[in-house]
């Protein structure tokens, strides 16, 4: 297995497509800069999302989790 960030973090979508309603997620792993508070973090995380896939910059964010990457 590769580095990892400290963080797995979660977010999935609701959005509309040429047939009707789509859901969509995204997920991965990163380490937030020190200071950072969860809203900065999702902040931060959909503007990434939204660099990567632009299709999804008007949807709707259903959820979303970030939590230490480390289990116990």
């Amino acid at each position: 297995m590769g580095e990892q960030g400290t963080h797995f973090w979660h977010m999935s979508f609701l959005g509309r497509n040429a047939i009707g309603l789509t859901a969509q997620e995204r997920s991965g792993h990163w380490t937030p800069s020190p200071g950072m508070t969860r809203m900065d973090a999702m902040n931060e995380l959909r503007r990434q999302v939204n660099e990567a896939s632009p299709y999804l910059t008007n949807v709707v964010m259903l959820s979303f989790d970030i939590q230490l990457n480390q289990l116990p």
